[in-house]
């Protein structure tokens, strides 16, 4: 689905369309828990280019963040959840959770600590970016502000990368430079 909207895009025709469009297919696609955002990252990069790409994959990416942050929160902190929570989880799970909670407070941890663990978590490749997003939300502490700072910054690289892997890939194999390529079968 999202392969037959990028290829309807048309930037040179409809420029703002094509970045609305595609901010919404990266903030859609990065709600969803354990779909992986690189292969969209890498199709807009080839799609629009490094400069254009790069942007909306970042703020596409921190808005879906912030809504499902925000989404886990709020559901957490309702009634409904809080007694589900008390009457299915065990006195220890509850003790855990609340162990968890104390070690996200910035109050008591300092904000420069929670910082650095949230890009530190951004940045492991074994922490699911969208379900992390829900995770932190719902059983953390971590204050809003912190969360944003650090999604954003933690998807600078992985952004560079995979736009960057598109755009480059997209250069290679433009019509001038596929002639002027040695391969190596060429040799």
């Amino acid at each position: 689905i999202f392969g037959s909207l990028l290829g309807g895009l048309d930037f040179s025709q409809h420029p703002l369309a094509t970045i609305l469009t595609s901010y919404c297919i990266v903030t859609a696609s990065d709600m969803v828990p354990f779909v992986p955002c690189q292969p969209i990252a890498i199709a807009l990069g080839a799609k629009l280019g490094f400069s254009v790409a790069l942007p909306i994959t970042l703020f596409g990416q921190t808005t879906a963040g912030i809504l499902a942050f925000s989404g886990a929160r709020k559901a957490a902190d309702s009634d409904m959840a809080q007694k589900v929570a008390t009457s299915k989880l065990s006195e220890e799970a509850l003790e855990k959770l609340d162990e968890l909670r104390n070690l996200t407070d910035a109050d008591k941890q300092g904000d420069g600590k929670i910082l650095l663990a949230l890009i530190g978590l951004r940045l492991a490749p074994f922490f699911p970016f969208s379900a992390g997003n829900y995770l932190l939300g719902s059983t953390t502490s971590v204050p809003l502000r912190l969360f944003i700072f650090a999604t954003l910054l933690g998807c600078i690289a992985s952004n560079l990368l995979s736009v960057g892997i598109g755009a480059g890939g997209a250069m290679m194999f433009t019509s001038e430079n596929v002639n002027q390529m040695t391969l190596p079968w060429n040799l």
